[in-house]
């Protein structure tokens, strides 16, 4: 995941880089434009919306050319890959029609889709299935992954990803610094004693990175027991006490220097300044990678602890247009795409793929997979990792944490105590909207 802040934007999505879009091969289908039966004149044609940049795209379609051909007799699918404004173009495709049988879809919108009807009921589909592919049996995902697919009692849409957030570090500035490595259990103390001796401003050398947006605040509020809202979202608690300890974190951060000034990082891609040394640990997903760096290995840790362990969980999920004409033919579509795609992506949201998480193929990673030394933080980070809380306008709750919180805490304009005050009375109104 490739991240460019501005010093007053916010970039939150952990997502995947949209770049070029390319041709999806795969045996030619007889019939295009969403789903419809063939006529016997050969198997359907079924479209498939998604995001993602020019390498993993091409990953992508080798799995859809597998897809093609182990089910040529019975349908067919087409990639329709949209390389920016993703989200934009698929609510103008489902308003006009337009939208593709089956598509990507961030966990955010799942619920705005189908309480307008844009969504398949997938419910009595996974009921049917659930005993053919493990992919429909809801007991084997992890949890957290599934919080926002369900609406009303019903589930509209299945994780492909389930990205915990994990500390990675140069331990060769841990080397150099006489430090320890980072060890299960430490906590965000140990964690700031390590990141000052990191720091040496003097080399352009800090301990950490905090930008506007990344990473997310949330993840310091959960570890000292806070939240954004209390769990009936009529409120805003970031002024909380155990919030407002996360908050303290960040401020921290900036009064003790371990972290860039803020105008330092406009226009800057903060996972290059991990890479080239500049930064001795540097919180990413699970799968960011990392591996391309200047002179060292990076390796991995869970996020350090305040008063309970706490970590961020991307999600992005899959769903099938209402307006499918065969769903039941798109659902085991969607059954076969996610099938290929839990054993591609890290981490897949099925805890029994998970569990072998060294046999997923990871192309850029050394050897095709991910390093051996890596995989038991990640799956523990994915015990306690979670989703953050979804409110009807999530544009608006971004732009507060930016502009309340991110930016007048990190260029130390303000007190945590302060930014939590206007932050609650700001989130508190857009809840009474």
């Amino acid at each position: 995941m490739r991240r460019r802040f501005g010093s007053a934007s916010f970039a939150f999505l952990l997502g995947l880089s949209l770049l070029l879009l390319a041709g999806c091969g795969g045996s030619a289908p007889t019939r295009s434009g969403g789903s419809a039966a063939s006529g016997g004149k050969g198997p359907v044609t079924l479209t498939f919306g998604t995001w993602g940049g020019a390498a993993e795209d091409q990953q992508l379609q080798a799995l859809i050319r597998q897809v093609n051909e182990e089910h040529k007799g019975e349908f067919q699918i087409v990639e329709q890959n949209t390389p920016a404004n993703y989200d934009d173009k698929l609510k103008t495709q489902l308003a006009g029609g337009t939208a593709p049988d089956i598509f990507y879809v961030s966990d955010g919108l799942v619920e705005t889709f189908a309480r307008e009807g844009a969504l398949l009921d997938l419910t009595p589909y996974l009921e049917k299935y659930k005993s053919r592919y493990v992919e429909a049996d809801l007991s084997a995902y992890y949890p957290a992954s599934l919080v926002h697919v369900k609406v009303g009692g019903k589930v509209y849409a299945l994780p492909w990803v389930a990205q915990p957030v994990v500390m990675y570090y140069n331990p060769e500035l841990f080397r150099q610094a006489g430090l320890p490595e980072p060890q299960p259990g430490w906590t965000w103390d140990q964690f700031l004693q390590d990141a000052k001796k990191l720091t040496d401003p003097a080399r352009n050398q800090y301990g950490y990175i905090q930008a506007n947006g990344w990473p997310p605040v949330e993840m310091y509020l959960w570890a000292y027991g806070g939240d954004m809202f209390d769990p009936s979202l009529s409120r805003s608690t970031i002024d909380s006490p155990q919030a407002l300890k996360g908050l303290q974190l960040m401020e921290r951060m900036v009064k003790e220097g371990v972290t860039p000034p803020l105008s330092q990082l406009a226009n800057v891609d903060i996972e290059d300044l991990f890479r080239q040394g500049r930064v001795a640990m540097f919180a990413g997903g699970a799968a960011d990678g990392n591996y391309q760096t200047h002179g060292f290995t990076a390796k991995v840790a869970e996020l350090p602890r305040g008063t309970q362990p706490a970590s961020f969980l991307y999600v992005a999920d899959m769903a099938i247009n209402a307006k499918a004409k065969d769903p039941d033919l798109a659902f085991r579509a969607m059954m076969a795409l996610l099938e290929k795609i839990d054993h591609w992506k890290v981490l897949p949201p099925i805890k029994t793929y998970a569990a072998d998480l060294q046999s997923i193929q990871v192309p850029d990673a050394p050897g095709g997979h991910t390093p051996a030394d890596r995989v038991r933080p990640i799956l523990d980070s994915m015990e306690y990792a979670r989703t953050p809380q979804q409110i009807r306008d999530m544009t608006d709750y971004y732009n507060i944490l930016a502009n309340d919180i991110y930016q007048p805490i990190l260029s130390g304009r303000s007190s945590a105590e302060a930014a939590a005050r206007k932050a609650a009375r700001d989130l508190d109104a857009i809840l009474k909207q």
